[in-house]
């Protein structure tokens, strides 16, 4: 990979992969409309990258350059989808093909960033890749269409491609966006715990995610790039661990020693009960293995968190 472009490459995620992609000497560009990121998480490494600001679901977007890899992260918000479908499907879907036509033209490689989301209630636990399709949201439903286009250009056009969707992520960086209804459970009992307010638990507290730190989301999207064995494929980032809000919110008491005792509300529209997903197949194909368990992932945010308030 001699150069690569990062759609999204100010938000959460973006942002670490930016890092890494920067520390290992590659010339990066970044692309992003600042609706959900931030130039605040590019400020170490501003100077070591080109950024354009620029909105991926524009008619005529283009990016002059060459790029032997296009990681497409941006995207427009799980949470919001139900309050503005069209500019879901504009930034999901028009985006997408967007980011297609442009690595079409450059000959690049496409990773893309997809939703565990998806697969909806689980038949089967844990989820792997032959479970069954069943979106709940606008958002999972764009997602989904994003695939297969992928897809469908991988086997028209030739364009390489890997497709990851990805369980719930959480690290530094990662906050809550109000405007955009975006509220990341862990961000947003991090932010309360440790100011001393009420959390807010929706439902009963048992519902599980399989909760990831955001390096090892940028491990593995790295590890798809460099892999030709792996294009044309669609492969989970998990960690095969199920833990309950309850669980998760426990855990952060333990860590800051702060008791937090919670308000319970209805239960969110389209939220899935159980999420614990197999990431067998990229560990076969790309040799993907967490590093971080929750533990130690909560230590590192807790620890940036009072670092920047």
């Amino acid at each position: 990979m001699r150069n690569a472009l990062i759609t999204g490459g100010s938000g959460f995620v973006g942002s670490h992969l930016v890092g890494e992609l920067v520390k290992r000497g590659i010339p990066v560009t970044v692309v992003d409309d600042l609706s959900n990121g931030s130039i605040e998480n590019l400020q170490d490494v501003l100077h070591d990258i080109t950024f354009v600001k620029d909105d991926i679901s524009r008619s005529g977007f283009d990016l002059s350059g060459n790029f032997d890899a296009i990681f497409h992260l941006a995207t427009h918000p799980r949470s919001f989808s139900l309050a503005d479908p069209y500019r879901n499907l504009e930034v999901n879907a028009k985006g997408m093909l967007n980011v297609l036509e442009l690595a079409k033209k450059r000959g690049s490689k496409v990773i893309y960033t997809s939703n565990s989301g998806i697969y909806g209630e689980p038949k089967f636990l844990p989820v792997d890749e032959s479970h069954p399709d069943d979106p709940k949201t606008p958002y999972d439903a764009t997602k989904l269409l994003g695939e297969h286009l992928a897809r469908i250009y991988f086997r028209i056009h030739h364009v390489p491609c890997v497709i990851f969707r990805l369980a719930t992520v959480y690290g530094e960086r990662q906050k809550v966006n109000e405007k955009l209804n975006w509220r990341p459970v862990v961000a947003e009992f991090m932010r309360r715990v440790l100011n001393g307010e009420t959390p807010v638990i929706y439902g009963d507290g048992e519902q599980t995610r399989d909760l990831i730190y955001v390096k090892d989301v940028v491990k593995g999207l790295t590890l798809g790039a460099q892999m030709d064995s792996a294009d044309g494929e669609l492969m989970i980032l998990s960690t095969g661990r199920e833990t309950s809000v309850n669980q998760l919110l426990e855990t952060l008491v333990k860590i800051t020693g702060i008791e937090a005792k919670p308000r319970h509300e209805a239960p969110i529209p389209g939220d899935i009960r159980r999420m614990v997903y197999s990431f067998e197949k990229a560990k076969r194909l790309v040799g993907y293995e967490p590093s971080y368990t929750l533990e130690a992932g909560l230590k590192r945010c807790i620890k940036w968190y009072r670092c920047t308030r």
